[in-house]
């Protein structure tokens, strides 16, 4: 039996439970246990091909890649405010035109297309930060990608990729272990957990980052400063309840510990003029990911946190996580002007280096 996991209400079912719809008369047709080539409405008088296939639990369409190709499920979480939704989008943007891998990406539904493309022209085009995502229900985005490296003859090994942007909030708050959100979590192959280092208390006392510059990357509202353990506890708790796992054991799947806005942080001491951190990604060499690259950036950060008092954030990962590396990130390449403006150009520094980790350990690329 063929099984099949939707990529929007995230449950599990043989593919022969699709619904086929037709798209002229809504008539459900009945395909059998294999689908070869159209399937034909039910309905005499229509004779249309059935060509939407639906959800039978919750109705939404799925694209018709979703349901031939094997899925790369992928959750970002973080604390709000942290740049989850920039940081998506940029990599997205970032991934979608780069060369070096010879990967290519398309979105699968009309969603996810306007979606990104609407964050895309607010941040590329009108330097505008975008806003930040709404608590509650959200959808996945639901993209493929192919690896043309790896193409044999005439099949190009292709994965429907999804990736859920889970609010900050959700996470402060009881979790339903029905919802979606806990579903989606339980189901992903890889975690990308977003930390803003500018809520860090030692941050916020070293005198490192101007306080205007402070101001702007954290949208004109400093709030107040947060404990690293805290919010790992925090994240870690959110992550096990979604998945049911509990609450002493180490999480096995594989982590990305992003810290966002780092160009702030790039200045300080701990980074010397030769810190690899502070050059533009050379990750993929050769058509390839080079690990020692992600190592040595993940060491660095590693030595800044230690020098800053923050061992403690070190400690509280290694008490949830088994596998994790650190990376830092800057989506726009820089502060924004005020709390509203990014700056006139956008560049985007080491972005695809935690997704190309976790697509490197998923064994999709070399």
């Amino acid at each position: 039996m063929f099984m099949f996991t939707c990529p929007f209400c995230i449950r599990k079912y043989s593919k022969s439970k699709v619904l086929y719809v037709c798209p002229d008369c809504g008539t459900e047709t009945d395909p059998g246990l294999f689908v070869h080539g159209a399937v034909k409405c039910k309905v005499p008088e229509c004779g249309r091909v059935a060509s939407l296939r639906k959800c039978p639990l919750c109705g939404e369409t799925i694209p018709k890649i979703a349901l031939e190709t094997p899925n790369l499920p992928f959750s970002i979480v973080g604390v709000s405010n942290s740049g989850k939704t920039n940081y998506i989008t940029v990599m997205l943007h970032e991934l979608e035109h780069s060369s070096g891998l010879r990967l290519a990406l398309g979105h699968q539904t009309k969603a996810t297309r306007d979606h990104q493309n609407a964050n895309v022209d607010l941040i590329y085009e009108q330097h505008t930060v975008p806003e930040s995502t709404p608590s509650g229900e959200n959808m996945p985005q639901i993209w493929y990608i192919k690896n043309l490296q790896k193409k044999h003859g005439n099949v190009v090994p292709t994965y429907t990729f999804t990736i859920f942007d889970g609010a900050g909030e959700d996470h402060e708050n009881n979790l339903d272990p029905s919802s979606t959100v806990c579903r989606y979590i339980n189901a992903s192959k890889a975690i990308i957990l977003a930390i803003d280092p500018l809520v860090l208390s030692s941050i916020r006392r070293g005198g490192v980052v101007d306080a205007d510059v402070m101001s702007n990357s954290l949208g004109g509202d400093t709030g107040s400063p947060k404990n690293a353990e805290d919010v790992i506890n925090s994240v870690a708790a959110y992550i096990k309840s979604a998945r049911g796992i509990n609450s002493s054991r180490v999480l096995d799947i594989p982590v990305a510990v992003v810290l966002t806005k780092f160009d702030t942080i790039l200045d300080h001491p701990a980074f010397g003029p030769q810190a690899l951190i502070k050059k533009s990604s050379l990750t993929v060499r050769n058509g390839s990911v080079d690990l020692s690259e992600i190592q040595q950036v993940d060491s660095e950060i590693r030595n800044w946190l230690e020098q800053i008092g923050e061992g403690a954030f070190i400690d509280a990962l290694d008490s949830h996580f088994k596998e994790y590396y650190f990376f830092g990130v800057s989506s726009y390449g820089a502060p924004p002007v005020n709390a509203y403006t990014l700056p006139d150009e956008i560049k985007p520094h080491r972005v695809l280096d935690p997704i190309l980790w976790l697509f490197k350990r998923a064994k999709f690329i070399d």
